[in-house]
């Protein structure tokens, strides 16, 4: 008898603790991406005409419905004990987004740099792209040298000739310095400066400076960036994008960033702070 009473106590408990959820039969076309509360459930199906969602706790809910290209669908229901179903209306497309362009600096900057050149010791031969120049200053500067890479050697009786490539980005500063003492060739970047990214599509997780940044809105801006040149990463879906971004003292560098066919993959410019 004891047993028995045990029994019907256990089946109690679990029908009361099945009364608590229920079922939801969200009916839509396949190919869907199907939120729960902001929670990822899966992918609607032609075989479960859209997506069966099983055990889901009584109280107020929010089912939101995405897919790339189209305006996300939120839906909010009431869950009680009686399985329910959810039916989509179609999707809107979603507006084209124009992005503002930044003014961009003179279109002069586009094509050349310029380059300042320093040394240990001060005085030495600089030879750039096959070119000598007397180096017996502090720092000498040439100008307008035309973006693109350079090759540099910096020579002095008593210590051994050194040799480097540098990059002169199209309107920026470059700073180098041959370091004789050391054997090495070394650029140089002072100062701080800003990013901001806008991606097609807007959703987007980028890698930069040993960072994971998700971004979920119209543009991610990262700031107090010391000065130079960074390698990243921009992911999509398992696509990936790479490229250098150049960071320059008192300058927002402003790259897009698109995945789709036909725009170029990245395209930078610059404007003061």
């Amino acid at each position: 008898m004891k047993s028995l009473r045990w029994f019907c106590l256990l089946m109690l408990i679990s029908v009361t603790a099945v009364s608590f959820a229920t079922d939801i039969q969200v009916s839509c076309p396949p190919d869907l991406r199907i939120y729960l509360d902001n929670q990822f459930m899966g992918t609607s199906t032609t075989v479960q005409d859209g997506l069966f969602l099983m055990d889901v706790r009584k109280g107020t809910h929010t089912i939101r419905v995405e897919k790339d290209g189209f305006v996300p669908q939120n839906i909010q229901i009431e869950v009680s004990s009686q399985p329910i179903e959810v039916r989509v209306g179609q999707l809107s497309p979603a507006p084209s987004v124009r992005y503002l362009k930044e003014p961009e600096p003179d279109k002069v900057e586009q094509l050349f740099g310029d380059l300042v050149i320093t040394s240990a010791p001060q005085n030495c031969v600089v030879e750039i792209d096959g070119k000598t120049e007397t180096k017996d200053t502090p720092q000498i500067s040439i100008n307008d040298l035309a973006a693109g890479e350079h090759t540099i050697s910096f020579r002095k009786p008593g210590f051994e000739t050194i040799s480097g490539v540098i990059r002169i980005p199209p309107g920026a500063e470059v700073t180098v310095r041959g370091n004789l003492f050391e054997g090495e060739v070394e650029t140089i970047h002072k100062g701080r400066g800003s990013l901001k990214i806008y991606s097609k599509p807007k959703r987007c997780t980028v890698h930069f400076r040993g960072k994971r940044e998700d971004k979920i809105h119209l543009t991610l801006n990262l700031t107090r960036i010391p000065a130079g040149e960074y390698p990243m990463v921009v992911e999509i879906k398992g696509r990936e994008l790479s490229t250098n971004v150049l960071i320059r003292d008192e300058m927002k560098t402003v790259l897009e960033v698109s995945f789709m066919k036909g725009d170029e993959p990245f395209t930078v410019s610059y404007v003061p702070h």
